[in-house]
């Protein structure tokens, strides 16, 4: 894909972070977030030394830029000198065939299958340091000396910088990876979703947990803020006490978990995959030959 034949496409929309070095017809390209330059302490030293460069680059030679929020926008612009012109905002989508309400059959059900018969918290992955394991379990720690019996839940791959064999607390069970189906069961079975991270381009996992009706426990970073607010429980970016607080007001708050698992649905209901697909195809009409 680094040399494209000239006259082969109109344009070209490369998914992933950067486009090719010599286009020769017009490019997009979708930048998920710019975390490797804000915090390349955040990842290992090979990938931030080839993505930094190939990012800043590639955003020049894109015609332009599409991300899933006005935080990772205005970063991109400050950080790699895009005019703001030229970067979209296009909002991510959720399936909904997949990730709806679910069931006390279908919970039951995944709660049988994993041997999940305590009530438990839900993280999902993949994790890194930025996603803050180590803030669940300690926040997790301080629940289960004000309400007992709570375990942790993890679901998804270990990338770099997480020791996948560091032994944990008996209270912190690991999944592993499991189906999109198994995934959205897991969600509406859970207590709630955490989502500590310290940096993100927009969180799906968060979209896909209210979309089935599931509580979500949220840092209070931008991003979270931009998309989410309202739909979740927010608590301080890194506060181990904070993350705490807040579990225990959506485990014991019947209002509370009430107003979430209602109001969740709703508000996913904005982020269609429908609606990004159409504004991606009106900005490739744009910026296309014919334009």
């Amino acid at each position: 894909m680094q040399r494209i034949p000239a006259g082969e496409f109109d344009v070209l929309h490369y998914p992933f972070y950067y486009p090719c070095l010599w286009p020769q017809c017009p490019s997009t390209v979708a930048i998920h977030d710019v975390l490797v330059i804000e915090h390349p302490e955040w990842f290992p030293r090979p990938w931030v030394t080839a993505m930094r460069g190939l990012v800043r680059r590639g955003c020049q030679r894109a015609a332009a830029i599409v991300t899933a929020s006005e935080e990772v926008a205005s970063a991109i612009h400050s950080l790699c000198g895009v005019p703001r012109e030229r970067i979209v905002v296009v909002k991510y989508g959720v399936d909904s065939e997949t990730f709806f309400p679910q069931d006390s059959t279908a919970t039951d059900a995944v709660r049988q299958r994993f041997g999940l018969l305590r009530p438990f918290l839900l993280q999902v992955g993949p994790f890194e340091p930025r996603r803050a394991v180590d803030l669940s379990i300690r926040a997790l720690t301080a629940v289960r000396d004000e309400l007992g019996d709570v375990e942790l839940v993890l679901v998804g791959d270990t990338r770099h910088g997480v020791a996948s064999s560091e032994p944990l607390p008996a209270f912190v069970r690991r999944l592993g990876r499991v189906s999109n189906s198994e995934l959205a069961s897991l969600y509406g079975a859970a207590g709630a979703l955490l989502a500590p991270s310290y940096g993100e381009g927009f969180d799906l996992p968060v979209l896909e947990a209210v979309a089935c009706g599931g509580v979500v426990v949220a840092s209070d970073i931008p991003v979270h803020v931009e998309h989410y607010k309202g739909a979740v429980e927010l608590f301080v970016r890194g506060d181990a006490n904070s993350l705490a607080e807040a579990c225990i007001r959506v485990l014991t708050d019947d209002s509370r978990i009430a107003a979430l698992r209602s109001g969740g649905p709703r508000h996913a209901a904005r982020f269609t995959w429908q609606e990004c697909t159409r504004r991606h195809i009106e900005l490739w009409q744009q910026v296309g030959p014919s334009s």
